[in-house]
């Protein structure tokens, strides 16, 4: 699938979701759905549509956006790196820790995805 909105619709599909069903868990309204699998339509979800599409139904941002598997932190990885209290403080760590969950979510998405593309030729 080479489109965002395939990518979605497929994805509710997938779930056994009807529109509604689909809005209702990721708390937007049936017509932005709608709105996301026409192909007639130039809307697309928000970030924050995103993250909550990312994290209910367990798929990552890049497959969701670019239809790229990559991998990211677990929610153990997470845990650990938040538990770790050996180092010094750091103003970016301290940064990070004040953010939403869902910001953070978004933070580790957009920082994994930034390192894959620096590691490409």
């Amino acid at each position: 699938m080479h489109d965002i909105k395939q990518r979605l619709k497929q994805l509710r599909l997938d779930k056994g979701l009807t529109m509604t069903e689909f809005a209702k868990l990721i708390s937007v309204s049936p017509g932005n759905v709608g709105d996301w699998e026409s192909e007639s339509r130039t809307s697309i979800p928000g970030a924050k549509a995103l993250i909550s599409i990312a994290t209910t139904l367990h798929v990552s941002l890049d497959w969701v956006l670019l239809g790229q598997a990559t991998s990211t932190p677990s929610i153990h990885a997470k845990q650990q790196m938040n538990t770790q209290h050996d180092a010094p403080p750091c103003p970016l760590i301290e940064l990070f820790h004040s953010l939403s969950a869902e910001d953070q979510l978004l933070l580790i998405s957009l920082a994994t995805r930034l390192a894959h593309l620096t590691k490409e030729p």
